[in-house]
């Protein structure tokens, strides 16, 4: 059973040593959202990120080239690993698969090989290691509870960092947005206790209510220490706020946390309520980014890079959202929902 369950899933594809893939049986559904995306930012367009693929591993998966010979059906697995990304792909017609890859992979830091009817390139500073991993393999995981999310037309893989082991997604991707369904796995202690407490008062730009299990208690508190924000109060039900954004105080690389208005209090649990909750509301942000000047950017590289974000996204972040994200414990992790709509 659990050799079938491996097979079907495509997780053999996936090497051990990857730190996250991302599996597509049907790309019709990312291709969907990428064009929603694409109308507010060219950047975002089936287009563009095809370009890209085609650069970084050779085959555009939102619009394949005859010219590679690859198998209408079966999974295609983009791996990334170090810095490098890597192609696994069926192949039909070997011949022109051979003449594809031979032209491709002249460029510099390619690697690419067929074996067993399947295509394999890599491209990146470790290209030619993260090429043998990927020919041989075999099963990353053999957890049968992550390996039950590993379904649908395109999931995510994400190896995790203490205190976190790993996380798979099922995508559902359409017109209309993204949803993305999973079990997060802590390396130990459990992450998620519920209930989370009340909804925020208000309605500030963010707001993440929680019922804290020691793992995520250590998860929130690491996200808290990289922005400089006071310690979580000791109690396993918090609400973290968003309360406000001022982009303009942003200058070089440690001035985020300038930027973010951010607490977090202890409240009481909101009983039948979820043991995660929490909301990003996008439009705030191209508001607050909306306020930035030619002067802001010469600040510091971060406040140049909010000042191109907003021309390049704000229609885009006007137009999505908002970003809601939901949990609940789950026998092995905490089951996790991420939605993220575009009108």
């Amino acid at each position: 059973m659990l050799a079938l369950l491996l097979a079907a899933s495509g997780v053999t594809l996936i090497p051990a040593s990857a730190d996250g893939a991302l599996v597509i049986d049907d790309a019709s559904g990312i291709r969907a959202l990428l064009t929603s995306a694409g109308k507010y930012t060219s950047t975002l367009s089936p287009q563009t990120i095809g370009r890209t693929l085609s650069s970084n591993v050779g085959v555009d998966l939102l619009a394949e080239q005859p010219e590679w010979g690859l198998a209408k059906k079966g999974p295609r697995a983009l791996i990334f690993s170090r810095g490098s990304i890597g192609l696994s792909a069926p192949i039909a017609d070997l011949k022109s698969a051979r003449r594809a890859l031979e032209a491709w992979r002249t460029g510099a830091n390619r690697a690419g090989k067929i074996a067993s009817k399947r295509l394999f390139t890599a491209s990146g500073p470790r290209a030619a290691a993260l090429l043998k991993a990927m020919a041989k393999p075999g099963a990353f995981t053999r957890d049968k509870a992550l390996l039950a999310r590993a379904t649908g037309p395109a999931w995510i893989y994400l190896k995790g960092r203490p205190p976190l082991r790993a996380a798979i997604f099922a995508l559902d991707a359409s017109a209309a947005g993204l949803i993305a369904r999973g079990l997060v796995q802590p390396l130990r202690d459990p992450i998620l206790a519920g209930p989370a407490p009340a909804p925020c008062d208000g309605s500030p730009p963010g707001c993440l209510r929680v019922g804290l299990g020691p793992s995520g208690r250590m998860l929130l508190s690491m996200a808290l220490s990289q922005l400089r924000q006071p310690a979580l109060p000791d109690s396993p039900h918090l609400v973290v706020r968003l309360d406000a954004i001022d982009a303009q105080q942003l200058s070089d690389d440690r001035s985020l946390p300038n930027a973010l208005h951010i607490s977090a209090a202890d409240a009481p649990a909101l009983a039948g309520g979820p043991a995660l909750a929490g909301q990003l509301d996008l439009s705030a942000i191209a508001t607050a980014l909306a306020r930035l000047t030619p002067l802001d950017a010469i600040h510091g590289t971060l406040a140049a890079g909010a000042y191109a974000a907003n021309l390049i996204y704000a229609p885009f972040l006007r137009n999505s959202g908002p970003l809601t994200l939901t949990g609940e414990p789950a026998k092995t992790g905490a089951d996790i929902e991420i939605r993220l709509p575009i009108r």
